[in-house]
């Protein structure tokens, strides 16, 4: 007799050709969640073991319907009768019969408390879910790794604000490229007559002779506000940069050893954890980041991406345009490595960093020149004709000095 062993999140239930209820095994009501859990993380429940134990005997074979490893049976007495099938048509009918299945194994009282039941228990298995994800120590970088962006992006357009109102007061003063500067004298100083009788102007090295308007009252007061929420933003990415660097150097010591805890906290962001950065090749960490261009290659043919976010480090940015692509794919070598030390042994080592400095001097020893450029299909047929007409003037000749 064939049967069928599917579940459901109370339980295993085992139903006969005709889809008759044979044998359930549920869960502990008070343990639902964990075993939601048990089974969603791969593993084999004490439920399953027995209610296969029971009935392995009583059945030609049994057709299993699951997610996990098929090697996670081949152990249990009677595995030569187990058959896997996902979805299986015992599966399928429970899905569309629950309700009535589970009133006869005595769960619920009735099929119209099926909706609340299940509606619970959802509730329940979310909120351990989130319970669980907050406690991951990556979880706080990442949230402050956004926090620096989206404070450089905000302080970005303020201080552009800043400097064409207060040109109209001191235009000389704009010559000040450094914009923490240029904002922490507005905020702190005011106008240009403060800033000259302060005897800054030595130090910024301006001349004192402006051609700006006069300035004062509300309309300085409020600039010079204006400029200290800028600056109070300013300190608040500083003290971020501090705690990301700490962060990195707990969480993520040879990522941050290799690549700076900057750029080592924004791939974890991207991808969204550090666990899931571990699990990664490298030629995907290489691309990461240019996902545009990579889905513009494959729809337009176009050439590939040689490095997104890794375009960041030093080593790439400032590299030569024939560099660029050798550089970032020893880099994503080195980032795949790094990472994988980090989740899984934690400890720091320094040689990683020395192994990339030297595979980076090789590059550039052995690629001083850039590349030739290659021949197109034109030029290689244009260059066929060249030799079939030479061939073609050669025998000519040969002909006429024979006749």
């Amino acid at each position: 007799m064939k049967c069928y062993l599917t579940s459901c999140f109370v339980g295993f239930i085992i139903l006969d050709e005709d889809f008759n209820l044979m044998d359930y095994e549920l869960f502990p009501k008070r343990d639902l969640i964990k075993r939601q859990i048990e089974v969603s993380s791969g593993n084999l429940t004490r439920e399953e073991e027995a209610i296969l134990k029971r009935n392995v005997k009583n059945c030609d074979s049994i057709i299993i319907e699951t997610n996990l490893n098929i090697s996670n049976y081949n152990n249990l007495k009677g595995a030569s009768k187990f058959k896997f099938e996902t979805p299986s048509d015992g599966g399928k009918f429970l899905r569309s019969n629950m309700g009535l299945i589970l009133k006869e194994t005595g769960f619920i009282d009735s099929e119209d408390d099926l909706n609340q039941v299940l509606h619970s228990v959802s509730l329940e298995l979310t909120n351990y879910k989130l319970k669980e994800a907050s406690k991951a120590r990556d979880m706080f970088l990442i949230q402050a790794i956004n926090a620096i962006d989206e404070i450089d992006e905000a302080t970005g357009k303020l201080i552009e604000r800043i400097r064409e109102w207060h040109v109209l007061n001191f235009p000389e003063l704009d010559k000040i490229k450094n914009n923490e500067k240029y904002v922490k004298l507005i905020a702190e100083y005011g106008d240009r007559n403060t800033i000259i009788e302060n005897e800054l102007l030595d130090e910024i090295k301006i001349s004192i002779q402006s051609t700006g308007t006069e300035m004062e009252g509300p309309d300085l007061e409020v600039l010079q506000g204006f400029a200290g929420s800028v600056k109070s933003l300013q300190d608040t990415k500083k003290s971020l940069t501090d705690y990301v660097d700490q962060k990195m150097s707990e969480i993520a010591p040879n990522l941050s050893n290799l690549i700076g805890s900057s750029l080592g906290a924004k791939l974890i962001a991207h991808i969204g954890g550090i666990e899931k950065l571990a699990l990664l090749p490298s030629s995907t960490i290489q691309i990461m980041g240019a996902e545009k261009a990579l889905f513009r290659h494959k729809k337009t043919g176009e050439r590939p991406p040689k490095h997104g976010l890794i375009y960041q480090h030093p080593e790439i940015r400032s590299a030569r345009w024939w560099l660029k692509g050798k550089i970032a794919r020893a880099l994503a070598a080195k980032i795949s490595i790094a990472v994988r030390k980090d989740v899984y042994s934690g400890e720091l080592d320094p040689v990683l960093k020395e192994n990339f400095e030297k595979k980076l001097e090789s590059i550039k020893k052995e690629h001083p020149f850039p590349p030739r450029p290659s021949k197109s299909k034109e030029d290689k047929k244009k260059d066929k004709g060249k030799k079939k007409k030479k061939k073609r003037e050669k025998y000519k000749k040969k002909v006429k000095d024979y006749y």
